[in-house]
């Protein structure tokens, strides 16, 4: 988990995508999409340099991405 956080972290502004691996929890093989999220700032403006304050991210099954 701690890698598709850096990953999302390296590539801010956009959706990271992890390769494929077997979920902990028994979900099958999934894929992980990542985001950053910024503080909000009045103008509702941000840029890659602003202050990252968390990362989101979903699990897809990877059949989700074979149909």
């Amino acid at each position: 988990m701690l890698s598709r956080y850096h990953t999302a972290l390296s590539n801010k502004g956009l959706v990271a995508l992890s390769t494929p691996y077997i979920d902990a929890f028994g979900a099958g093989v999934v894929i992980t999409a990542a985001h950053t999220i910024y503080r909000g700032e009045i103008n509702s403006q941000h840029t890659t340099n602003d202050k990252v304050i968390a990362v989101v991210g979903a699990d897809f099954p990877l059949s989700y991405f074979q149909k």
